[in-house]
């Protein structure tokens, strides 16, 4: 193997140091013939394309012109606060003052004879430039804002003004060539519709009728609401509201025979109607005089009739009992 010339242990400030041909050729060149070549590393951290599967758009390297109408994002930390409006009712137009009036009221020199002469120490001194710098501060601050205000009114105002402008340009501008020359050919409904919305010579009486309609669902409405309202003031006298009034219904309900000496409800109530029965009474083919009015007959309807006609004529329900 070739020896390597030692390299200088100190470093020149100015200089870089200083490396041997040989060195630098074993970096560049590979080995003789014969011989293994050397690896040369790639010194860098971004992806090469052999590790890039084909599975991947970036695969095949399709050069992307840049963008001159693309405006990049600015990345904005923060925004500016509104100013304080301090020349409204606490500033300097309050008394009727100047702006140059107000400051020089409001950063006044010190009026005692002894701030004039030389300070004692150096603390004295400190404060004298510290109570100087806050007028100082005082002063420029208010300019500042004034400034500052005075510039965003007239960016508003200048902003208003070419709006104004432009609007008034375009409704007074004149016809265009195209729109003269196509204009015989539009129907008179195309025009209509090109001046603005078409008339309606019935629209009044639509919007009478659908406020009609409006204020009839809403008394429905109304009316649906105290019926039920009603019903419930009915109903609520059977309401159980009370711990003793729920152990009464316990009670009443929870006995040991319930429905009498029968066993069972049907031998209290007698057996359901069946299909045929039911027929018979809907077709009236019933002959027997007992058989029509005993039962479920047509006098129970009646009477349910008779129960809804009188809630329709007092309006409100009617408690049975």
């Amino acid at each position: 193997m070739q020896r390597l010339e030692s390299v200088p242990t100190k470093v020149s400030p100015i200089m870089p140091p200083s490396f041997s041909h040989e060195l630098l050729a074993c970096l560049v060149r590979p080995k003789a013939v014969g011989q293994t070549s050397l690896t040369i590393r790639a010194f860098s951290t971004s992806t090469t394309l052999s590790s890039i599967g084909p599975e991947s758009p970036k695969f095949i390297d399709v050069p992307i012109p840049p963008q001159r109408d693309a405006v990049g994002t600015r990345d904005i930390k923060g925004k500016l606060p509104s100013p304080r409006d301090v020349f409204h009712r606490r500033g300097p137009t309050r008394d009727g003052r100047t702006l140059k009036q107000h400051l020089k009221l409001a950063t006044l020199p010190p009026s005692k004879k002894r701030s004039e002469s030389e300070p004692a120490n150096e603390r004295i001194a400190w404060k004298r430039r510290m109570a100087e710098s806050r007028r100082q501060n005082l002063r420029d601050g208010i300019m500042a804002l004034q400034q500052r205000k005075h510039s965003q009114h007239n960016a508003m105002a200048q902003k208003s003004t070419r709006k104004q402008e432009a609007r008034d340009a375009r409704l007074n501008a004149p016809q265009r060539e195209d729109e003269r020359l196509t204009n015989p050919t539009i129907t008179a409904a195309v025009r209509d519709l090109q001046l603005g919305p078409v008339a309606d010579p019935q629209r009044e009486q639509r919007v009478a009728e659908k406020k009609q309609r409006v204020e009839a669902k809403e008394a429905a409405r109304e009316e649906t609401r105290q019926n039920a309202l009603h019903t419930l003031y009915m109903n609520a006298r059977s309401f159980i509201v009370t711990e003793a009034q729920l152990d009464e219904e316990i009670e009443r309900i929870f006995v040991e025979r319930p429905f009498g000496m029968p066993d069972t409800i049907w031998d209290a109530h007698g057996r359901p109607e069946d299909v045929k029965t039911m027929l018979a009474t809907t077709e009236d083919a019933s002959r027997g005089a007992i058989d029509f009015y005993g039962g479920k007959m047509p006098w129970k309807e009646t009477s349910r009739r008779m129960k809804v006609i009188s809630e329709e004529l007092t309006g409100g329900k009617i408690d049975r009992r």
